[in-house]
């Protein structure tokens, strides 16, 4: 699992090389969006903190028990959770991810990032 609340965790990562980068280009495109939607001019550098962040899930990790990022296991992490909306998305040589998007109050909207195909039958629906 990988969490991004600024700018720096896309460079991070990039250096790494340990994601797709066709799919790291969409998910910092839309960082950028929330970024020119949410900004505000009198704050120094910015961060998702307080709107909700992005989670990019990887293969192995448990979508059924996300404690860490408020999606726990009694109530079925992110397969028992309502999003507002599931996205898929084509990203350039095929590849396939779904955006979710949960709402976990009026202000805060966590939006997760996953390759399709990634997870069991049952998590793809």
């Amino acid at each position: 699992m990988r969490i991004f609340k600024t700018q720096q965790d896309f460079v991070t990562l990039r250096r790494t090389g340990a994601f797709p980068m066709t799919i790291l280009d969409q998910i910092e495109g839309y960082f950028q969006q929330l970024k020119n939607e949410l900004e505000d001019e009198d704050a120094g550098d910015f961060r998702l903190d307080r709107h909700g962040y992005i989670v990019v899930l990887e293969a192995g990790d448990n979508v059924r028990d996300l404690g860490e990022i408020g999606l726990n296991r009694e109530n079925g992490g992110l397969p028992g959770s309502c999003p507002e909306y599931v996205e898929l998305l084509d990203v350039d040589g095929g590849l396939q991810a779904y955006k979710v998007a949960v709402l976990y109050d009026n202000d805060y909207l966590m939006s997760f990032f996953t390759q399709a195909g990634a997870y069991d039958e049952d998590m793809e629906q």
